[in-house]
């Protein structure tokens, strides 16, 4: 669990995360026919799946090559797409492979790389119509990221407390962990069983939806 390992340990398991998120989501889009790669993304309104690979392909290609210029705002996420617009889904993935065999040479993956892999294979998977992502893949990562995030806070989930602050949340685990990633609106977090002050602000990692977005 990522809340028990060494640092060294950690980076190990966050390397392994995202390979394998990697590997899912190039099984899960190669051979999509063209109408499933327009398909828009629900989580990601702006982008449609042939978009998110794309993203997904030229975020590891940044990092390979150092081109962090503007990262992680969303002129650079966009670059990444406007520069991949006509390239086929299948050279995405083979440029996304090769980049992410030269990721795992690197002494130190960001963690936000790994959590961003799982996000975006969750966004896919939900506008493709596949079963959710395995709570194996990303309770973990919850259980590492609610003590951090949510400092000052009970999480009572499925899974047992995380963290030991005087205010309190009941909510499902999968529902707080996609709110870190701004896949919940406000109205969806307030709704949750809170002691008072309900600290909604301290959730997500990017803006909250402006709708709710049920999965």
């Amino acid at each position: 669990m990522l809340d028990t390992v060494t640092r060294w340990e950690e980076q190990r398991v966050f390397e392994e995360i995202y390979r394998e998120a990697r590997q899912r989501i190039v099984g899960l889009t190669m051979g999509l026919s063209a109408d499933e790669l327009a398909r828009t993304v629900p989580a990601c309104p702006e982008w449609t799946v042939h978009q998110v690979v794309a993203h997904l392909s030229g975020e590891a290609s940044d990092l390979v090559s150092g081109r962090m210029e503007g990262a992680p705002s969303d002129e650079w996420t966009a670059r990444h797409v406007a520069e991949r617009v006509d390239v086929p889904v299948e050279d995405l993935l083979e440029q996304w492979n090769a980049f992410g065999d030269k990721l795992a040479e690197m002494p130190r993956l960001p963690f936000q790389l790994a959590l961003d892999a799982i996000t975006h294979e969750t966004d896919l998977r939900a506008a493709l119509g596949r079963e959710r992502l395995p709570d194996t893949v990303w309770q973990p990562t919850l259980v590492w990221m609610a003590p951090r995030r949510l400092t000052g806070v009970t999480v009572k989930t499925e899974f047992g407390d995380l963290g030991d602050g005087p205010i309190t949340v009941e909510v499902e685990g999968y529902e707080l962990w996609r709110a870190f990633f701004g896949r919940r609106s406000r109205r969806q977090m307030e709704s949750w069983n809170w002691s008072d002050p309900a600290p909604i602000e301290k959730i997500p990692f990017f803006p909250a939806r402006e709708t709710d977005l049920v999965e």
